[in-house]
């Protein structure tokens, strides 16, 4: 056993497993080749294992990534991917800048054809950072022999083009973690970490995460690291001009919730004496010391750096979480949002990012906005819930119901999965008593089984009643009443349960039952399909402009004319295309159109019949006592305001509605999330080309074919961008409706502000002329 073994298993926090190791004779060599038959020997106990088992995952990849792995391993890769580019690169220029072995053609300028040049081979996940490491190689090789070149503005092209290729990082997946405060998110995400302490979690009843908290894996150190982004100083400002409105009400039908969240949020920053002070008093430097950040103009985050999880955990605890019973002075109000980084998890987070967002909201203007930007920017949705209440409880779908058209159609959401929580909370004597069970064949036979057994047998058993009743439920709630929206296939529901995942000793369950691993398979999964499309894009680029570069080494004086006849072949194809795409834009164009004109007349029958059902006077507030608090909120936000238990009120939206219920099933054609419809733009942007197989089959046997290679290479890119860019307009156009309503609704909503603000002037200059009448 040597060092590099021993200083592991310390720094994994194994040490107890050294002597173990020790037995048998594992050095760093052994340590890096062992399997999974090699951990059970080692490990016995299934949960110190599959930690171990993560670590070493990471470990291998990491020594890979920095070149330390096995001449046969890189040797492979290349073979694999890259001996056609470095076979390509080799005869291009020699130092002193002219041609070295030209390629001769026959007389009919029709030369063999490449073998070079034979499109690479998809790399596997194994290679794909060899891969890359090898192109990166290859393109630097080629770039050195450009240099000499005459050609300055070819070669300068060229930089251009390598350049665009190692910047043009695709966006990471967003994924969004929905969940009512006490659900579980916190813990659950620690969980797929293997971090049981990164995330505050809610071990304090009182505490619950107030901001949106981001979580990525730290690519550049195994530090564990916390940015965090403040609001302006004058956000915070307008928040406590709000709060101090709300808690200034002397109204009897003043809404208690609301100004218990305001003076909740002032005492948190400035402790229990900040309520009754001035806005001057509460906007002092004095304040905002400890965090320099918040003031500067230029740098509002603040970095935090640890060497455990848990020692970040507890340094940011006071910027993410709302905690009564914590005696330090709170920095969540003043937060935008938490970017969490964490070592050792490329395999699961390098392309993906965990999105925390919290079970409440607080009306305040900056993190709603924020909240629906980044709402609309997720791929996927998870909707935590406690097993116990999932089907029954209404609130998670009304969640969703109130955030589907920011996820879906004015979103690019994809994946819709309900996790139940907490499966091991469980009492068997009671589950099998229930009416339902009692007498059962299930009740007979695990009555009949040990304690552990019958527990197992009682949360497996609950587990797949839940399963069978949220797809009943997705079904009623979401496929029936949008049946415009193709959803049926990318619903699922996991039951899980943290705590026995982490549980070392005498677990109920096994690991797999507790489909944790389940869940972290589908980020490997998505992480892994992210990684493999930006390395088969970046061969693609490389090998598109290495035909170019061997394209331009084919010059002769035979090749005019063949570039003359295919640039016009080209443009008359590009012409053709261009048509056809004109032609559905401009059908969809006025399809939407007539659908818009006919939402337009049923908005101005019953848009405010709808705002006073759905928000003015809403039938859950038929007393309507206090919800002209609300109502003031929503006023204040322009329309738009997330409340303290995380129900959205959008009366803009709702304004809009008959717009929306128009145009949603025709848009959801032409921009469909998932899949791919006959009306759908992005459909024939795939089918777009300018370059015919005919084309292809002509130009073949000719020089002609590596400019076709590498305009291919192009199309590919300019096509995945146009992709990209139409759905970001995509969630524009949707939006649209909303924000011109919002915008015709602006001066209302100002002039019922202003008319709060007089009548609070009228009333304190009425005490004021009251006392002077009787002092």
């Amino acid at each position: 056993m040597d060092n590099f073994v021993r200083d592991k298993l310390t720094e994994w926090n194994f040490s107890e497993y050294i002597d173990r190791f020790k037995d048998e004779e594992i050095d760093k060599e052994s340590f890096l080749l062992l399997d999974e038959k090699a951990f059970a020997n080692l490990i016995p106990k299934l949960g110190p294992r599959y930690k171990f088992q993560e670590k070493h995952k990471a470990i291998q990849k990491e020594l890979e990534n920095d070149g330390t792995a096995t001449d046969s391993q890189v040797q492979t890769s290349s073979t694999m991917a890259w001996a056609s580019l470095d076979q390509a690169a080799a005869p291009s220029i020699s130092p002193q800048g002219k041609r070295k072995n030209p390629p001769t053609f026959p007389s009919t300028s029709t030369p063999p054809k490449q073998p070079c040049f034979s499109k690479p081979t998809q790399p596997t996940s194994k290679f794909e950072r060899q891969a890359m490491k090898a192109a990166e190689t290859c393109v630097t090789q080629v770039l050195e022999k450009l240099k000499t070149l005459p050609k300055k503005e070819f070669i300068d092209y060229l930089k251009g083009k390598m350049t665009k290729l190692r910047t043009g990082v695709k966006n990471k997946v967003l994924v969004g973690v929905f969940g009512k405060t006490g659900a579980g998110k916190s813990s659950l995400i620690n969980a797929i970490l293997g971090e049981p302490n990164c995330l505050p979690n809610g071990a304090n009843i009182s505490a619950c995460t107030s901001v949106m908290i981001q979580v990525e894996a730290n690519m550049t150190n195994y530090s564990y690291e916390a940015e965090i982004e403040f609001i302006s100083k004058k956000e915070w400002e307008d928040d406590i001009k709000s709060h101090q409105d709300v808690m200034s009400d002397e109204n009897d039908n003043k809404n208690e919730e609301l100004v218990r969240v305001a003076t909740a949020k002032i005492q948190a920053f400035y402790g229990k004496y900040g309520v009754g002070k001035s806005l001057k008093d509460l906007m002092k430097g004095e304040h905002f010391r400890e965090i320099p950040e918040f003031l500067s103009p230029t740098n509002t985050v603040k970095m935090i750096s640890c060497g455990t999880a848990s020692e970040l955990s507890g340094k940011i605890a006071c910027y993410t979480r709302s905690d009564n019973k914590m005696e330090v002075k709170h920095y969540w109000p003043l937060v935008k949002c938490v970017t969490i980084k964490v070592p050792n998890t490329k395999e699961l987070l390098e392309h993906i990012v965990l999105l925390d967002l919290p079970g409440t909201g607080d009306c305040n203007k900056t993190r709603d906005n924020m909240w629906k930007s980044h709402l609309s920017q997720c791929s996927s949705v998870w909707i935590v819930n406690d097993i116990q209440r999932a089907a029954s409880e209404r609130e998670p779908w009304m969640i969703l119901e109130s955030s589907f058209s920011y996820l879906i159609q004015g979103g690019e959401c994809e994946n819709i999965t309900f996790i139940c929580t907490k499966t091991d909370d469980i009492n068997p004597k009671n589950y099998l008593g229930s009416p339902v069970l009692k007498n059962t064949e299930l009740h007979l036979d695990l009555e009949k089984k040990g304690a552990a057994e019958r527990k197992r047998g009682c949360i497996q058993h609950r587990n797949e009643q839940a399963k069978i009743m949220l797809g009943e439920r997705f079904n009623d709630e979401v496929v029936k009443k949008k049946p415009f929206i193709q959803m049926e296939k990318i619903f699922q529901v996991f039951t899980v349960s943290a705590e026995e995942f982490q549980n070392d000793e005498n677990p109920i369950l096994e690991q797999e039952q507790t489909e944790i691993p389940q869940l972290k398979q589908v980020l490997e999964d998505m992480n892994e399909r992210h990684s493999k499309t930006a390395v088969k894009d970046y061969i693609s680029g490389v090998y598109g402009i290495l035909s170019l570069i061997k394209a331009a080494n084919s010059n002769d004086s035979t090749m005019v004319e063949m570039k003359s006849n295919m640039y016009q072949l080209l443009k008359d194809s590009l012409e053709e295309q261009l048509s056809t795409i004109t032609s559905l834009m401009t059908k969809h164009y006025n399809d939407l159109k007539k659908l818009l004109s006919e939402g337009v007349a049923n908005s101005k029958k019953s848009c405010l019949q709808i705002a006073k059902e759905k928000v003015i006077t809403p039938e859950a507030r038929k007393d309507g006592r206090g919800y002209h608090r609300t109502l003031s909120s929503l006023c204040r936000n322009k329309g738009f305001c997330r409340s303290t238990n995380g129900d959205i009120t959008d009366l803009n939206k709702t304004l809009a509605e008959s717009m929306y219920a128009a145009i949603n099933e025709k848009f959801a054609l032409i921009f469909p999330n998932a899949g791919t419809t006959g009306e759908s733009i992005y459909k024939k942007i795939c089918n777009f080309s300018i370059i015919s197989d005919n084309m292809a089959k002509e130009w073949e046997n000719t020089p002609m074919s590596l400019y076709l290679m590498f305009l291919t290479t192009e199309e590919n890119f300019l096509k995945d961008k146009l992709k990209r860019d139409v759905l970001l307009r995509k969630k524009v156009i949707y939006e649209s409706l909303t924000d011109e309503v919002q915008i015709i609704m602006c001066p209302c909503y100002e002039d019922v502000i202003m008319t709060i603000v007089l009548k609070r002037i009228i009333h304190a200059l009425s005490v004021e002329d009251s006392s002077m009448l009787f002092s």
